[in-house]
């Protein structure tokens, strides 16, 4: 579970955390896409030891875009979360650590679970 509005209070607070990002793009060989080549130095001349990911944030987006239609199958909609992982590691390129944090059917049950419990609860007073 996401902290509403952390990422907001955060950048008015700290303003220094964003910043522009110079992204080098993978290049096409003989018909076979290139990736970058991350093992060299960040061009944005910063290097960075770890990168903590929230996949919420990359599924949602990737599986409802604002600007084109949603992905057509489900593997569409895979490819583009592993493309939009991948480039994002790309930009920072993690020297140490690449933690991903993913929630799921387990989160949504406990939640389910312990609205079901704060319920019952309210029922019995």
């Amino acid at each position: 579970m996401g902290v509403p509005a952390l990422f907001r209070w955060l950048s008015q607070k700290y303003p220094k955390i964003i910043s522009s990002v110079i992204e080098e793009k993978s290049t096409e060989i003989d018909g076979h896409e290139v990736p970058v080549d991350t093992s060299k130095p960040n061009p944005n001349g910063e290097e960075f030891d770890n990168l903590y990911l929230d996949m919420n944030g990359i599924v949602h987006p990737c599986s409802h875009p604002e600007d084109r239609p949603p992905p057509a199958t489900e593997g569409d909609m895979m490819r583009a979360i592993f493309e939009y992982t991948d480039r994002v590691a790309a930009m920072v390129r993690p020297r140490k650590l690449l933690l991903i944090a993913v929630g799921g059917y387990l989160l949504v049950l406990a939640l389910a679970q312990e609205n079901y419990a704060n319920f019952v609860l309210l029922q019995m007073e």
